[in-house]
């Protein structure tokens, strides 16, 4: 008997829910026609105008408007359909999520007519945007490498504007390739989209460098010192050049490190600082021993700068050594 009044009160629990359920009013979306989205992916709350529902709460609300339907199409790519057969299968999907809040996927009453054209918003960056931050970049780089000149510098216009997506926009030049002052150099562009690297672009430039140049006025073989009243000064622009001119304010103790024939510009790969000793000629050596100066005469056998070490032959002991140059052109030998 008591099995038969709860089967009975369940039964009618049962009914109860059921005709609940069943005069529920369902809930109803307005979809908008055509939406644009930032985001990667697209959201109920992206596409839908209005969610009306009798008793719906503000939390309930929230998840609706939080269910995923599918990914944004890429920036510059067509619009992407939403129809209501989508919208059904992504309400189905997120059927735990929607029963932790009290509703079902059935809860929804979706127009087969629905169809909502989705496309991904974007920012245009224009063709003189991106040739202005990098000609800027570059005449930057090249006044580091030498800055006693004037630079031309064309850009190639044939750069296309670009489409990104929405965000901060930044710039970042990459450490350029070409060690040239002049001629054709291509600059490697990053564009950055909130610090996220999205694109890469390559500008070529022409580059022309107007400088002061001095010219040979005669012959010179390696090792020649170089002064001043053998060049002549012009002015010249360059088309190309790999390396900067030498300057009249650079002529002290230089000298020629190769052949340089009448007519030449006179360029930084030239030339060399003079050395304080000669390869050849006779030197002082200086030794202390127990607090005792000791000096002797040798022969260098090799160029030396201030600090460098080089090897000197001993004339007395015949013996070679190796020392360090000073400033006061002598050769300091440390004994051990």
């Amino acid at each position: 008997m008591k099995v038969c009044k709860l089967a009975a009160f369940l039964f009618a629990v049962s009914l109860v829910f059921a005709c609940l359920s069943a005069s529920a009013e369902p809930i109803k979306i307005t979809f908008a026609d055509k939406v644009e989205v930032d985001a990667p992916s697209i959201y109920m709350g992206d596409i839908s105008q209005k969610i009306e529902g009798s008793q719906l709460t503000e939390s309930q609300l929230e998840v609706i408007r939080s269910l995923k339907l599918k990914s944004s199409p890429l920036v510059g790519r067509p619009p992407v359909a939403i129809d209501a057969g989508s919208i059904r299968n992504s309400l189905k999907t997120a059927k735990k999520a929607l029963r932790e809040i009290g509703l079902e996927p059935s809860s929804f009453d979706i127009s087969k007519k629905t169809k909502v054209l989705v496309s991904r918003k974007s920012m245009l960056v224009s063709t003189q945007e991106l040739i202005g931050f990098a000609r800027s970049a570059l005449l930057e780089e090249l006044t580091q490498r030498f800055e006693g000149g004037e630079y031309q510098i064309e850009a190639d216009t044939s750069i296309p504007n670009l489409s990104l997506p929405t965000g901060k926009l930044d710039f970042s030049l990459r450490r350029l390739r070409s060690q040239f002052l002049a001629g054709r150099i291509s600059v490697y562009l990053d564009i950055l989209i909130d610090g996220v690297k999205r694109k890469s672009v390559v500008i070529p430039f022409d580059v022309k460098l107007t400088a002061n140049t001095l010219i040979a006025k005669k012959d010179f073989t390696r090792g020649d010192p170089l002064v001043i009243k053998d060049f002549e000064g012009s002015t010249q622009t360059l088309d190309q050049a790999r390396l900067a001119p030498v300057q009249a304010t650079q002529f002290k103790q230089i000298r020629a490190n190769r052949r340089i024939s009448t007519g030449t510009v006179l360029i930084s790969n030239m030339v060399e600082r003079i050395p304080k000793i000669l390869s050849g000629k006779l030197i002082t050596i200086v030794a202390d021993f127990n607090g005792v100066r000791v000096r002797s005469t040798g022969k260098a056998l090799s160029d030396g700068y201030i600090g460098q070490e080089i090897s000197v032959k001993n004339r007395q002991s015949n013996r070679t050594v190796v020392g360090v140059v000073t400033s006061s052109g002598d050769v300091q030998v440390v004994v051990r």
